[in-house]
């Protein structure tokens, strides 16, 4: 599903499921990313670190929102039998734009089209921005501190 958003300076944001051929610019996000390993150690500090993780994350559905011909937003669903967790990245050039609503939005979608019963993530306590925007999309806070999950249809 392809999706377009408008932001404050009228840029089109297009949000998309990520193609293995898109590696070297979700990778070059990455490069960029501040603050590094801030959530809960991601995204990893070394550049080998962030190949490796972005190789175990190919295996599951990878949304992308490019701003042209840069992406600037990156999200992941792991599942795992009828639960997944979900992981949204943006841009610090990016943040405050609607972009992260739109890849969880995504991930909500995926979600149900794969089955799942729960989608669950984690978020450092001091993320407030993570946080309020996973309790906006109608997850509520687990029983761990930074924990946040949604029950599915």
């Amino acid at each position: 599903m392809i999706t377009e958003l408008q932001h404050v300076t009228g840029t089109d944001i297009v949000v998309r499921r990520a193609l293995p051929t898109e590696r070297g610019e979700l990778a070059a996000m990455y490069r960029q990313f501040e603050p590094k390993a801030d959530a809960l150690g991601l995204p990893p500090l070394r550049e080998d670190d962030t190949e490796r993780w972005l190789d175990r994350l190919a295996q599951y559905p990878n949304f992308l929102a490019w701003s042209g011909q840069k992406v600037v937003g990156h999200a992941a669903i792991c599942g795992d039998g009828d639960s997944a967790e979900v992981a949204v990245f943006v841009h610090q050039d990016y943040r405050e734009r609607g972009i992260g609503r739109r890849l969880m939005n995504e991930l909500i979608a995926e979600a149900q089209r794969m089955g799942m019963h729960r989608i669950w993530g984690i978020a450092a306590a001091d993320n407030i921005s993570m946080l309020r925007l996973a309790y906006s999309c109608g997850f509520i806070p687990g029983e761990e501190m930074g924990e946040f999950y949604r029950l599915l249809p």
